[in-house]
């Protein structure tokens, strides 16, 4: 079906659909057309927050309106990336699942209603930026690209009970070879508090050009403040951004886990927003058995090429200490780079002492 595809192209098959009256769909213009430019002037300025003892944590995190995209910017954030759910329900009491998420500036969500009921997706008044609710017909989406950083609660109006929170962030750190933009101002951290946040590692025109030609192959590597690693796991993404949400779990989680949107197996795992196998799968995991990892979000009609976000869970931001986030680009366009571009991202938590990254210590 359309609804597990990528968005690819999405206002010709909006007219089209109009046009048959084949499927009732839902989107919002206003997602629709460009709004980036190759410097970060679609952000509202005045909607950014002034810098305070909070926000003065080091050089390392900067405000948005400080990010200059790299050309193809635009482009690649054209399609949603975060799949939000309205699940099935015999009582007509669907939740949007996940109802609490923080992304970064610029990116995409898509609500699939897999209800066979209507429901809606309508925002508070106290939202950052006024957004037309959308009512969504059983098989249907909606779509909204949150430019403006803050926090937007919605609900539906078919289910008032039915609530969400997006909190859109207005940082992102910057490195070598790429920049990693942080959902809603996540950092520092505090454990236990801390919900599950979307980080987007963005390659610099000085690397490649996005979008690229067919996909970029990432790899990811996640340490505590010892430099112990934690997770490892490779990526791929169609669009050369690579979006990564980290869910805190203290539980332990192993490969025959599944939680409400998520099935694990020992070869490839799935989200109930997406197709995955073993002979297509997007992402290849080396993790320890207590994560957890499924997406992308969205793929293309052969299930191949992947667009969307990508989900961790598992024990990480779950102390107050130090993380330290590696992210390296292993191929372009199945190129395989002979010095992979590598980048070390901190994620410091509110005891944090300082910007310094531990070096990496592997488990043997």
């Amino acid at each position: 079906m359309f609804r597990r595809n990528l968005l690819k192209s999405i206002q010709t098959l909006v007219l089209l659909l109009s046009i048959i009256g084949g499927v009732n769909v839902l989107v919002s213009i206003t997602t629709l057309s460009p709004v980036f430019s190759t410097v970060s002037t679609s952000v509202d300025q005045g909607q950014l927050s002034e810098p305070s003892a909070t926000n003065g944590r080091g050089s390392f995190l900067q405000q948005i309106e400080e990010f200059l995209a790299p050309s193809g910017y635009e482009q690649a954030r054209e399609d949603p990336s975060y799949a939000i759910n309205i699940p099935p329900t015999e009582l007509g009491y669907s939740q949007f699942e996940p109802s609490d998420i923080s992304i970064p500036a610029n990116m995409g969500v898509v609500w699939f209603n897999d209800d066979d009921s209507q429901h809606s997706v309508t925002f508070n008044d106290t939202s950052p930026e006024a957004i037309d609710p959308g009512t969504i017909a059983p098989g249907g989406f909606f779509i909204h690209k949150f430019s403006t950083p803050g926090i937007y609660e919605y609900y539906d109006d078919q289910n008032p009970s039915a609530k969400g929170r997006i909190n859109v962030g207005a940082e992102f750190e910057s490195g070598q070879y790429m920049n990693m933009l942080v959902g809603g101002d996540a950092l520092p951290f505090e454990a236990g508090k801390v919900g599950r946040t979307t980080f987007s590692f963005v390659p610099n025109d000085n690397v490649t050009t996005i979008p690229p030609s067919l996909s970029i192959t990432y790899n990811v590597a996640i340490a505590d403040s010892n430099g112990t690693e934690l997770y490892s796991g490779q990526f791929d993404d169609s669009d050369g951004i690579l979006d990564l949400e980290l869910i805190p779990s203290s539980r332990s989680l192993s490969s025959s886990s599944s939680s409400s949107n998520q099935t694990t197996t020992t070869t490839t795992t799935a989200s109930s927003n997406q197709t995955a196998s073993s002979s297509s799968s997007s992402s290849n995991q080396t993790t320890a058995s207590n994560f957890v990892t499924w997406g992308p979000d969205l793929t293309d009609q052969e299930g191949v090429a992947s667009d969307g976000a990508y989900h961790v869970q598992g024990p990480v931001l779950t102390e107050n200490e130090d993380y330290t986030i590696t992210v390296s680009i292993a191929s372009i366009d199945d190129t395989i780079q002979q010095q992979p571009p590598s980048d070390d991202f901190l994620l410091p938590s509110v005891n944090s002492t300082g910007t310094s990254l531990v070096p990496l210590v592997g488990d043997g």
